[in-house]
């Protein structure tokens, strides 16, 4: 059965936007590929529905791409069910939560500044600073798997890994390579002269959030699939992303959350973006284990990412909710 179209205030994103870096110049060095090109609009394969499913009827027959990329789509809008904890088979139970790819990735991977699939195939290997190395586009992937899905690395070399990389780039088709796709990664917004205020948080996420991801925060099933996924997914908690996602980083949660939320009638000002997201990573969920050593050359690590120091004068607190302007300058 398919899995309803998420909505969520989540991403864990393969975004590629919004670094921070303390020392840009130092960041771009790294980051550095020589290539110049326009960016791309936005496009979607003609076969790519608008729940987030592949129309297979619009798919060459009989093939194993075809085969590839449907499984692909599949595993993305639903995890929990091929490679997280209700998969028949317990050695294929990789993600350690019940959230599906989707939750982040809005309708597998296809809404504009929902941290998209659309082009990012052909924009790996890339530089992060989190890793402060080249990573793959399967290193990304795992990346996911091990902080927002709070599971354990997919085999590269697995049908699973190769399904979801024949998916992106099928959604990547006649994209440059190396080329910025419009509605890639996530909104640019203004910097607060504030610190974000989870107590403001609160509030707004009581006004604007509890009818999806109830007052507790821990989400809703879906009844259509008898409980397997989530249709409104946790924020915080057992279930939910661990400190070494993107989400549990202020100006990522922040610029999700206005871009999208509430979903289908995203009304938030930037101010309670910013405190909403201070509110939700106030709450307790679980600790990505090794997250000091994440961002290894401190120079380019970004200013909201709360593991491990920070060589400067500003305390974590402000690391954690800002304000950011004059850690910026």
């Amino acid at each position: 059965m398919r899995q309803t179209t998420i909505k969520v205030l989540i991403i864990l994103p393969l975004i590629v936007g919004i670094g921070f870096g303390f020392d840009k110049t130092i960041s771009k060095e790294k980051g550095a590929t020589g290539i110049d090109l326009p960016e791309q609009e936005w496009k979607l394969p003609p076969a790519m529905q608008e729940d987030g499913y592949v129309d297979e009827s619009k798919m060459p027959k009989n093939s194993k791409y075809t085969e590839m990329v449907v499984l692909g789509n599949k595993i993305l809008n639903e995890t929990a069910k091929y490679i997280g904890p209700q998969a028949k088979d317990p050695k294929m139970r990789y993600a350690g939560n019940n959230l599906s790819c989707s939750s982040c990735h809005a309708a597998g991977g296809t809404k504009k500044y929902q941290s998209a699939f659309v082009g990012i195939w052909g924009r790996f290997p890339l530089y992060r600073a989190r890793s402060d190395g080249i990573d793959t586009l399967e290193d990304r992937i795992n990346g996911c798997m091990q902080r927002s899905l709070n599971g354990k690395a997919l085999p590269v070399d697995s049908k699973e890994m190769k399904a979801i990389v024949t998916y992106m780039q099928w959604l990547s088709q006649g994209f440059l390579v190396g080329a910025k796709t419009k509605g890639q990664g996530l909104i640019k917004m203004p910097l607060l002269d504030r610190a974000a205020d989870p107590k403001k948080g609160k509030i707004v996420f009581e006004e604007k959030c509890v009818a999806c991801h109830q007052a507790d925060g821990q989400g809703l099933k879906n009844p259509d699939t008898n409980g397997a996924y989530y249709l409104f997914p946790p924020l915080w908690g057992k279930d939910s992303f661990n400190t070494g996602a993107g989400m549990h980083r202020e100006l990522k949660a922040a610029a999700y959350i206005k871009a999208n939320m509430p979903q289908g009638n995203p009304d938030l000002t930037d101010e309670q973006a910013y405190d909403v997201a201070a509110y939700i990573n106030s709450q307790p969920r679980p600790v990505k284990a090794g997250g000091e050593k994440d961002f290894p050359d401190k120079r380019v690590k970004p200013v909201d990412a709360v593991s491990g120091p920070y060589p400067d004068k500003y305390p974590q607190k402000q690391h954690q909710f800002g304000p950011y302007k004059e850690m910026l300058k």
